[in-house]
């Protein structure tokens, strides 16, 4: 994989931050089909092709064995493990799992101000006319929308394991440049989704999150396919 644009990439990422960047660089590495499988993920080498420590590297590493990308063996280190249509369809299946847990549970302890200024937002951005800065707009609404809902969901564990799904899910959709389609299908499910919360109707929140998650990964899944074929 050619290193010669990424030496200084992350010069005005905060440093709080680089850990991040870096899991989403590797991650799109990964679906882009870069790393065979059983590559050694070697940290020095990963550092220098980044352009920063090797600390931000590991702790990389570690997120990414958590969600099943990258294996850690004995006297090896991080290898890494298949990734395809199979391995996105298991992700997004759990996905579902954590985001309907978390709707369940935040529902009703979404203040309604926070719920109608997103409902504002969202029917806002559906007027607006769509393009490359409409579809990442939108992309950071949905991700604003997700991150609320994971906020007063009441477990900081399952906070994080949404955290590090949610990464992974943004890593994909933007490497199979579905974001525009992505969020033209969302944008009605996320409408449903606010509704059901300012009616306090756990259930019907519960479907109408599983119904938005099924799209979105039956969407990504046909599109990845297409991606392979045409490789």
């Amino acid at each position: 994989m050619s290193t010669t644009n990424l030496p200084g990439s992350f010069s005005m990422v905060p440093r709080g931050n680089i850990r991040e960047v870096v899991v989403q660089r590797i991650l799109a590495a990964v679906i882009r089909d870069e790393f065979p499988v059983g590559h050694r993920m070697v940290i020095q080498n990963l550092a220098e092709q980044f352009g920063v420590s090797a600390t931000p590297v590991r702790e990389a590493l570690v997120e990414l064995a958590s969600i099943g990308i990258v294996e850690n063996l004995p006297n090896r280190g991080a290898v890494m493990r298949e990734f395809g249509v199979t391995q996105i369809r298991e992700i997004y299946q759990l996905r579902r799992i954590l985001e309907v847990e978390a709707i369940r549970t935040a529902c009703g302890n979404i203040e309604p101000r926070l719920l109608s200024e997103m409902s504002d937002e969202f029917a806002t951005i559906a007027k607006e006319p769509r393009g490359d800065s409409w579809s990442q707009k939108a992309m950071l609404l949905d991700i604003k929308l997700h991150t609320l809902i994971a906020d007063h969901c009441g477990s900081v564990r399952l906070q994080d394991e949404l955290r590090r799904y949610n990464t992974l899910v943004q890593a994909i959709r933007e490497v199979v440049d579905n974001e525009s389609q992505a969020q033209e299908i969302a944008l009605s499910d996320h409408k449903q989704i606010i509704k059901a919360l300012q009616s306090n109707d756990c259930d019907l929140a519960a479907q109408t999150m599983e119904k938005h998650i099924c799209n979105t990964a039956n969407l990504v899944e046909k599109l990845m396919q297409e991606r392979l074929q045409n490789k």
